[in-house]
């Protein structure tokens, strides 16, 4: 998604690309879990929200995206509309 190598990437998360690469790869493949921590550095070497990595279908996953580009305001706009649109009902 952003041109990097599982190497780059593990890399960018645990500072060291031979490991990390390694570690990359397990978790692709979901032989490991990352904890909270690890996840949130990779969204961060990813440039994508946190929420993104756990999300369940590829269209969430691409509204995730959408929203945070968004302005506060617009946010609001968008938040709105799809309650409009769930009728008022939101999980919490």
């Amino acid at each position: 998604m952003r041109g990097l190598s599982q190497r780059a990437l593990g890399g960018l998360v645990s500072g060291d690309k031979a490991s990390g690469s390694v570690r990359v790869n397990r978790y692709e493949q979901q032989v490991n879990r990352a904890d909270m921590d690890t996840a949130a550095a990779l969204a961060k070497a990813l440039g994508v929200p946190l929420a993104y990595l756990f999300a369940t279908d590829d269209d969430q996953a691409e509204l995730l995206l959408v929203f945070d580009k968004l302005s506060d305001s617009e946010r609001s706009k968008l938040l709105g509309l799809a309650q409009q649109m769930a009728g008022g009902k939101t999980k919490k």
